[in-house]
């Protein structure tokens, strides 16, 4: 008798923990003629700051580049290297760039992407050697965007924004493993098909 409610329990921690999973939206765009094949090595550039609606003077210790930083590139660096690709070595010149955004609050606002890098998208871009991206965009809370990055040509070869994909009321364990399934999600069709 005992084993019913214990049953009804673990059903329902389960079924928490699948909708919870499914909360993550995750998108990517590509230039269709970026050559992934040939894409070896990878160096990460520092993260611009934050998106929040939080005064920097008084932060957010749930969200912080401490908390977020670590587990996501940790992440990241691990599906990459399940994909071939691994991080250049100290003082040699990668094959391709990586940086994030991250948004923590509903922020709906003119959002130059790229800005802080001056680089353009390989796809949507007016032409090649423009101004970065301008657009409307409604980033979401807990919205991570990862950006691949030609080395040479100065723009955007891959993208994917993973919404929902942090979450202020986790605890540190649940934060970080939300962030790997999605990042596992993010890199689920990487290389993307031509």
């Amino acid at each position: 008798m005992r084993r019913v409610p214990v049953l009804l329990f673990t059903v329902g921690v389960m079924a928490l923990t699948v909708v919870q999973a499914a909360g993550v939206k995750v998108k990517t765009e590509y230039d269709r003629t970026a050559a992934f094949p040939a894409l070896q090595s990878y160096s990460w550039l520092p993260t611009p700051p934050y998106l929040t609606q939080v005064s920097p003077e008084v932060g957010d210790r749930f969200l912080s580049a401490d908390v977020i930083d670590t587990p996501f590139r940790a992440s990241v660096d691990q599906a990459l290297a399940a994909k071939g690709l691994k991080p250049a070595p100290e003082g040699a010149t990668p094959d391709c760039f990586l940086v994030y955004y991250a948004a923590f609050g509903t922020t709906i606002n003119a959002n130059v992407l790229g800005e802080h890098y001056a680089y353009i998208t390989g796809w949507g871009s007016p032409q090649v050697g423009a101004t970065p991206t301008t657009a409307l965009r409604v980033l979401e809370q807990g919205t991570v965007v990862l950006d691949m990055l030609d080395r040479d040509k100065k723009k955007a070869i891959w993208r994917a924004t993973a919404t929902g994909a942090v979450d202020r009321d986790q605890t540190g364990p649940q934060r970080a493993k939300r962030l790997k399934e999605a990042v596992a999600d993010m890199f689920k069709k990487f290389p993307p098909d031509k």
